[in-house]
């Protein structure tokens, strides 16, 4: 009887701790509405290449955000890759803004937004993260 106990609370364990780990996608499409600096982007897997866009920013009061990759690193520090400062997004509804990251290691991966220019919040009609270097 012990031994069935602790089998069922170990496998209730392990789904808990799957459901509550973030999940990673390839290839995705979203928006932002009114995020601030230190926003976190959904993550996704890759391996070698990245690539964010923005397109059709806030045309209010901010003029640029700079955009950081990070490596999601699971029970340690995440891994600063470098970072972007999208400015074009913000010339009218159309316009798009892309930064591209090559070598990553094969892991997940999430951008988290730095500084906005001209304001504390930003929007996005579109967010795109491509992770084929081919197209």
């Amino acid at each position: 009887m012990k031994k069935s106990r602790i089998a069922v609370v170990g496998g209730t364990l392990a789904t808990l701790v799957l459901t509550l780990a973030p999940s990673a996608y390839a290839n995705w499409s979203s928006s932002m509405s009114g995020v601030m600096s230190g926003f976190e982007s959904s993550r996704w897997d890759d391996e070698q290449y990245s690539e964010i866009r923005f397109t059709g920013c806030d045309q209010g009061y901010a003029t640029s955000v700079d955009v950081n990759l990070w490596e999601d690193v699971s029970l340690n520090y995440d891994n600063y890759k470098g970072d972007a400062t999208f400015t074009n997004c913000f010339n009218s509804s159309t316009a798009v803004s892309a930064g591209e990251w090559h070598d990553l290691p094969v892991n997940d991966f999430y951008f988290k937004l730095g500084s906005i220019g001209g304001s504390n919040q930003m929007w996005a009609r579109d967010v795109y993260i491509d992770t084929t270097a081919a197209d």
